[in-house]
């Protein structure tokens, strides 16, 4: 089942339950200005977010990484929607099976998602989609801020305090994926942190970006602090008009048992599907137990 989950210009942005979405989890300047919103599907098919037909499909040379297998080739496949015909919904890191022309509804393949060098290590195959301007498809700059949809609130579990017991579902040399304490909000979850004295969800990579992404269902105002229960991670610089406000991180340590990481990557999942992700600093294989303790530090 697909939901909305942003939306603008009168377009409407859907993925599918059981995935995963990010608004802030990325050093792009889009993302920085809430102008993007990242899909990661449950599986690497690329599923289409709008209905509409395929107005444009660029392909160009993509960089290298050198700490991982990357394509040689990178896309830009942009949709057309039966809302406007100023603005189209630009879609990257997904090789096109569509051709131009083509008619696709909400959750039909678009193609298979690649491994982009734009990517980090621990970064997993995800559309990256924005609303452009029909006539400025192609500069990083330039598109339309998106508003979240969001549903209603409602908290589960604790907030993480400067420590918690985790269960393992995943290891692997880019990242590990823990279980971990969770606030949701409709059928949307994610890391519960403290805004002011409010609760928030958060979505974002800290401290690594240098900034994140919070969403309170109570008012966020600049200048409240972020916090991870008793750790300070940030503090609020700039809010958005759909509840969500971005962050300044501040350097804090994030330790998996023996392990310093390199911190926090955070969604907002979708359905049960939100778990922790943590980040080495380096790709390597951790040992770790079954259940490893995580602990937040200043």
């Amino acid at each position: 089942m697909e939901v909305e989950v942003a939306r603008s210009r009168g377009i409407k942005i859907f993925a599918k339950m059981g995935g995963k979405v990010s608004f802030f989890n990325s050093p792009y300047l889009a993302h920085f200005n809430h102008e993007a919103v990242d899909i990661y599907p449950p599986s690497s098919l690329a599923i289409s977010p709008v209905e509409g037909k395929i107005k444009y499909i660029r392909e160009f040379n993509a960089p290298k990484s050198k700490q991982f297998s990357t394509s040689p080739k990178e896309y830009l496949v942009a949709i057309e929607t039966q809302a406007t015909s100023e603005y189209l919904v630009r879609i990257l890191h997904v090789k096109p099976w569509v051709r131009q022309g083509d008619e696709v509804e909400v959750g039909e393949p678009l193609g298979e998602l690649i491994r982009s060098g734009y990517f980090d290590f621990w970064t997993d195959p995800h559309l990256h989609v924005e609303i452009r301007p029909s006539h400025d498809l192609l500069r990083a700059r330039g598109g339309i801020q998106l508003t979240y949809a969001k549903s209603e609130w409602k908290f589960c579990g604790a907030v993480s305090t400067s420590n918690f017991l985790g269960k393992i579902v995943s290891s692997k040399p880019e990242y590990v994926i823990s279980n971990g304490p969770n606030a949701s909000f409709g059928q949307f979850s994610g890391v519960p942190v403290l805004v002011g004295n409010k609760i928030g969800i958060m979505d974002g990579g800290v401290p690594h970006y240098g900034f994140g992404g919070v969403f309170s269902p109570d008012k966020i105002e600049i200048g409240d602090q972020v916090s991870l229960g008793e750790v300070k991670i940030g503090k609020v610089t700039e809010k958005f008009d759909d509840g969500w406000a971005r962050f300044e991180a501040i350097p804090f340590s994030t330790s998996l048992e023996n392990f310093r990481m390199k911190g926090i990557s955070s969604y907002v999942g979708l359905g049960d599907s939100f778990r922790w992700k943590l980040i080495p600093n380096a790709i390597g294989c951790l040992k770790l137990p079954d259940e490893a303790r995580v602990v937040f530090s200043e």
